[in-house]
């Protein structure tokens, strides 16, 4: 029997390995046929495939993951919009292949004639292109400075966030780190796309000090460094857990708060359990839609309901700060716990808080402010 509504997801993301390892997983269904595209409640896509080795499969698709399930979800009745234009497009077409684009949270189903795009960041997209990469529909419309997600536009790829370590020459690495003014640990996360938290397991397990100067590093450092996330971002796919909100298939620095034999079962678990409080940013979004179409209504009506999309419209925007904010604060972590060590050291010595922060303020090139009477510090990320 199937259930009612599909619930709300958690607000769990993947790190760049665990979607290149989903992608690897789910590779059994190129040359397989979708059978049926539908809508669910919260706003996820269910995409029926016939698979030559594993027969139906339900393929769902979210704004930050997609996964095969086994449970059954109710599909809306005459949803329209997206899901109809899929199904128009590439119903019963053939999975010709199923890729990430390079390391970003980016996956691409080709078929005969179109592509489907899944953008699996920020606030999710999907993107149905031609054979020649013109969008024909995109699930929501959205607009930057150098690309525009909208019909009749060309699909332009995303910037990568950094350079492929698959592809990264030893003396490159080496010739880049020499010329950057930061740490070791800081210009590997800034000049690679890898996740912060796989490097700083492999600084741990090379026993290196994430806080050295990356002009500094020995070739030998430098060389393992590369080698072990060569190794790491090419490993087939394995187990899989969760840590902090973001699902790993490698070994981090972070501890596993729960573990899965796989990635996709990692996803299909979480993304199928209740929300533990809140509302998840699928139902947000579909109360921001269906607040938007009843603006037609009176003008006491159409005042609340600006009133709640500014709401909304603010959440969202300061949810992305706040990541932003965090990402920031993850690669200067080191340099903050020296920074609080030293100033307890320095009271116990019974230096003059004075003295303290003139020179911890002449030391640390991130430390902008620091007023001790008020237990006041700031720094420039």
């Amino acid at each position: 029997m199937e259930k009612s509504k599909g619930p709300a997801a958690q607000a769990i993301s993947l790190s760049n390995l665990a979607l290149r390892h989903l992608v690897e997983e789910n590779q059994f269904l190129v040359n397989g046929f979708l059978n049926k595209i539908q809508s669910l409640d919260n706003r996820w896509i269910k995409i029926k495939v016939h698979t030559k080795e594993l027969g139906d499969k339900n393929l769902i698709v979210t704004p930050n993951a997609f996964f095969i399930s086994d449970v059954g979800l109710n599909a809306r009745q005459n949803p329209g919009g997206f899901s109809a234009f899929l199904k128009k497009h590439i119903f019963n077409q053939r999975i010709i292949s199923l890729k990430q684009y390079g390391l970003d949270r980016i996956v691409v189903f080709e078929f005969p004639e179109k592509f489907l795009v899944m953008e699996l960041f920020a606030k999710g997209n999907l993107v149905l292109c031609d054979s020649e990469m013109t969008i024909l529909m995109a699930m929501r419309r959205e607009e930057w400075k150098d690309r525009k997600l909208e019909k009749g536009e060309k699909y332009k790829f995303p910037s990568s966030k950094g350079a492929n370590p698959l592809d990264m020459a030893k003396k490159d690495f080496a010739a880049k780190l020499s010329g950057s003014g930061k740490s070791f640990f800081g210009a590997t996360v800034e000049m690679l796309n890898v996740s912060p938290a796989i490097v700083e397991g492999v600084f741990e397990e090379q026993k290196l000090d994430k806080k050295s100067n990356a002009c500094d590093a020995s070739e030998k450092e430098v060389g393992a460094v590369l080698t072990s996330l060569k190794e790491i971002y090419s490993s087939k796919p394995g187990p899989a857990y969760l840590s902090e909100g973001v699902i790993y298939s490698a070994k981090t620095s972070k501890k596993a708060e729960k573990n899965f034999a796989s990635v996709n079962a990692a996803v299909n678990e979480l993304m199928l359990e209740d929300a533990a409080s809140g509302k998840g940013k699928e139902e947000l979004a579909t109360e921001k839609e269906d607040i938007a179409k009843a603006t037609s209504g009176r003008d006491k009506a159409k005042r609340d309901i600006d009133a709640k999309l500014r709401q909304i419209e603010a959440l969202e925007k300061e949810e992305t700060k706040l990541k932003e904010k965090g990402e920031k604060l993850f690669l200067h972590y080191q340099e903050l716990k020296d920074l609080t060590a030293a100033i307890s050291r320095a009271r116990e010595k019974g230096i003059k808080e004075k003295e303290i922060e003139e020179k911890l303020q002449k030391a640390s090139p991130i430390l902008t402010k620091l007023k001790l009477s008020k237990d006041k510090l700031s720094i420039d990320l």
